[in-house]
């Protein structure tokens, strides 16, 4: 009878305990699901983006800047929104989006210090004064994090970071037209006229990771649409850091122009 009654009480507790572990599962449960639907925003955007890798100040080797145009324009987001609260006043967004800093530049230069190579690869430093063409086509992978203020109906103001990696690689250019004094500014001069180009091609010495910060704002248009307007400012260069054949730091610099779905 003993016997019975301890199998009897086991039984009785064991299985207590699996009720309760499964209405702590289904709770645990209940709670994650909750996490992913509730004060939570869901958006696609289409982003255009305008900009290039610049240095900070226009430096005094590049007399004039003679003509500037952005390609590779288009980018595609998605990201979630999380309020805070029930009012949906401050939230975090996370988002993931594949975009390209891309650009085309020509300039006109003197004492530019760079690096050119011939058709051999062989590659040669120097001096520079004449004119440049610069091709940037870099592409990314980037995870933005933002803080969410929910201004007004309308409006919604953010800001925070970003981390980037390079999933395309390219700059390249020419110079052209004016001479390059090998090592020196009083080296060994070559003269480019006619169509005679000196090539360059920095591509594997672009970073393969970068970081930054965005700031802007979100219109809504009504309670699917939105279009926002901000920009992204890197703080790390866009070269390697042992990266010498320009003599200057240049930095992804760029205002993106957005088209929102909100599901």
């Amino acid at each position: 009878m003993k016997n019975k009654l301890k199998v009897f009480t086991t039984t009785v507790l064991f299985s207590t305990c699996l009720i309760s572990n499964a209405q702590e599962s289904e709770k645990s449960e209940s709670k994650f699901k909750s996490f992913f639907t509730d004060n939570i925003e869901y958006q696609a955007k289409l982003q255009l983006t305008l900009g290039g890798a610049s240095p900070l100040g226009i430096p005094a080797q590049i007399r004039k800047i003679e003509s500037f145009k952005p390609t590779n324009v288009v980018g595609l987001e998605a990201n979630a929104t999380k309020w805070l609260n029930d009012e949906q006043k401050y939230g975090i967004r996370v988002g993931l989006k594949i975009e390209s800093r891309a650009m085309k530049t020509q300039a006109e230069v003197k004492n530019y210090f760079t690096q050119i190579e011939d058709d051999s690869g062989a590659r040669t430093t120097g001096y520079f004064t004449g004119h440049v063409v610069t091709r940037a086509n870099n592409s990314y992978l980037t995870l933005p994090v933002s803080f969410v203020w929910n201004i007004s109906e309308k409006w919604n103001f953010y800001g925070g970071f970003y981390i980037s990696a390079a999933v395309n690689k390219s700059f390249d250019g020419y110079i052209y037209d004016g001479v390059f004094r090998e090592g020196t500014p009083i080296g060994e001069p070559a003269t480019f006229e006619g169509t005679a180009i000196g090539i360059y091609d920095f591509s594997e010495d672009i970073r393969s990771f970068q970081f930054g910060e965005q700031i802007g704002f979100e219109y809504k248009i009504n309670p699917q649409f939105s279009i926002s307007l901000d920009g992204s400012f890197a703080n790390t260069a866009v070269f390697k850091k042992d990266f010498e054949a320009i003599s200057f730091k240049m930095y992804n610099i760029f205002g993106n122009l957005g088209f929102a779905y909100k599901f």
